[in-house]
């Protein structure tokens, strides 16, 4: 991306989740000597709009800003789509079997709500089952920020590092099999290849972080 600089929206759940994703791409970020600026829109509940560059600009995103919309429930990702730019990455919440028909209460003025998501890049997955699954419906949100791992230029152990920096240590292990899910690998590469990044990986570091076990 032009300038080395990434532009997020995160949305749904509650205040809590939302929290939590922000403070580990936030943790990463400044881990690689990057600014990061969080904001949440005035009006706006469960949603946070993160810039993070050599020199962030502090200030809310405008329409078809955003590089990557993290979704954590769909009704929240499909109201902020309008954020996302044309290119733009949906990584989303989705139960298996959600119908246009039961969003109908909540989008009455649109025919089919789901169709909006389309000519997107989308990943989209029933992370809130597959969690409670793991016994962990809180990890959740670690299996997007796993599926989202595979589109930016940060190593498996980056991501690591900070969620053993965010999560408490009792759920650590849990967590990290919840990102590996969401990643969709069964173990940590420590020279992962990534494709398709959002952020120029010349100006990042190479070298990967060991992870303390450490957590707040």
């Amino acid at each position: 991306m032009p300038n080395n600089s990434l532009d997020l929206v995160i949305t749904g759940l509650g205040n809590q989740p939302l929290a939590y994703a922000c403070f580990v791409l936030a943790r990463i970020a400044q881990n690689k000597g990057m600014d990061v600026q969080i904001l949440q829109p005035q009006g706006e509940d469960a949603t946070a709009h993160v810039r993070i560059a050599k020199k962030a600009e502090r200030r809310t995103l405008n329409q078809g800003e955003a590089s990557v919309l993290l979704g954590l429930d769909p009704v929240a990702a499909i109201k902020a789509l309008p954020l996302l730019s044309k290119d733009g990455l949906v990584v989303i919440n989705m139960p298996d079997g959600l119908t246009d028909q039961m969003l109908e209460s909540v989008f009455p003025d649109v025919k089919s709500p789901l169709s909006l998501l389309e000519g997107y890049r989308v990943e989209r997955r029933d992370a809130l089952t597959a969690a409670k699954e793991m016994g962990l419906p809180m990890a959740a949100v670690t299996i997007l920020l796993g599926m989202l791992s595979k589109h930016l230029p940060f190593s498996a152990y980056d991501w690591q590092h900070a969620i053993g920096s965010s999560v408490p240590r009792k759920v650590f292990a849990a967590n990290m099999d919840a990102f590996l899910s969401g990643r969709g690998v069964n173990k940590f590469d420590p020279a992962p290849t990534l494709q398709g990044s959002l952020i120029d990986q010349s100006e990042t570091t190479k070298k990967d972080d060991e992870c303390s076990e450490t957590t707040m």
